[in-house]
């Protein structure tokens, strides 16, 4: 009995040798997987929010060496929020267009942004993800979708490399295994079973695609900075909205009008119909001749003695001339 014991115990322990390896094995590739930290390496923290930021971090690399960016540079926060707060996107699924950043959005990214591009070196790009309130893009049980991307100042322009766009945020996703990566350089083409891009930015004045030999970049943007020019399409963008409202305030009337044209039709209709059926009870009816006008006759009759007499006393009395008298009697005679 204590020879068969023994032989279980060493099957057990040569079954748990091999469930031990692969416990260690896991516990040191996760020791040795890097969770980004912004202040780890070349990263530098400027924002974060559970798992939002917007950070510095060295450039990536593309399908080409990239060539320094013009940094730092001296955007203000007013003039981010108008460049990034003027971006529109269609998505082709949906007859809609949707603004690319909502104003929470904005809050953060123009100041984080503005303090990045006055601190980055020529190597460094700022990236940021950033979660917001996109409704109807979204699940019926979900609203919240995450936007990444990579910004920087080069040749003049402001760049903008888009990486997640509204996607759908679970907060409840291991970053270590699911992290939100920024835009890159090296161009990453639409998946098999796409047959077309999955959104394109709204074209309009300042705003211009990246071209990488025969390909247009739909998720690179490059963004004038000149104040005027975005002075000039927010006036435009405004005057547009104004224009809509105007329509649509007038459209409401209209359908109200409409409304109460149709109401008032629909009356008339029923009064017509009401109408109908009285016309049609009389038609149905038998013929009666009001009692009335049976009586009328003896009525008229007495009428005419009464009044035959009233004369003659008129004229007895003197009050009326013989010819008088004569002409009245003659007239009442000819009414019978």
């Amino acid at each position: 009995m204590m020879q068969k014991n023994a032989i279980s115990r060493r099957i057990a322990a040569v079954r748990v040798k091999p469930l031990a390896a692969l416990v260690l094995t896991l516990a040191i590739m996760l020791a040795s997987v890097t969770v980004p930290d912004a202040e780890a390496g070349n990263q530098v923290r400027l924002w974060k929010h559970r798992d939002q930021y917007v950070r510095l971090e060295s450039q990536d690399r593309g399908a080409q060496p990239s060539g320094p960016n013009d940094h730092p540079v001296t955007l203000a926060p007013e003039r981010i929020r108008e460049m990034l707060g003027s971006l529109d996107v269609r998505y082709p699924k949906r007859d809609k267009i949707e603004p690319l950043f909502t104003s929470s959005e904005l809050n953060t990214l123009q100041d984080a942004v503005s303090k990045g591009l006055a601190k980055a070196t020529a190597g460094q790009d700022v990236t940021f993800a950033i979660v917001g309130i996109h409704r109807g893009l979204m699940s019926f049980s979900h609203d919240r979708s995450v936007t990444t991307g990579r910004i920087f100042f080069s040749k003049g322009k402001l760049n903008l490399i888009l990486g997640r766009l509204h996607e759908e945020y679970n907060e409840e996703e291991d970053r270590r295994m699911h992290p939100f990566v920024p835009g890159r350089r090296k161009y990453k083409a639409p998946r098999s079973w796409e047959t077309e891009k999955p959104y394109e930015i709204v074209k309009q004045g300042g705003v211009a695609l990246k071209k990488q030999g025969d390909i247009e970049r739909y998720d690179w943007l490059m963004l004038d900075p000149d104040p005027k020019l975005w002075k000039a399409i927010r006036a435009e963008k405004k005057a547009a909205k104004e224009t809509a409202k105007a329509a649509f305030q007038e459209a409401s009337q209209v359908r109200q009008k409409s409304a109460e044209v149709s109401a008032e039709q629909e009356r008339l209709r029923a009064e017509l119909e009401s109408l109908k059926k009285d016309m049609q009870a009389i038609k149905q009816a038998p013929a009666v001749v009001p009692a009335a006008t049976q009586a009328s006759r003896p009525e008229a009759g007495d009428s005419v003695k009464v009044r035959l007499r009233r004369l003659k006393d008129l004229r007895d009395e003197e009050l009326i001339t013989e010819d008088e008298y004569r002409a009245k009697r003659q007239e009442i005679l000819d009414s019978l």
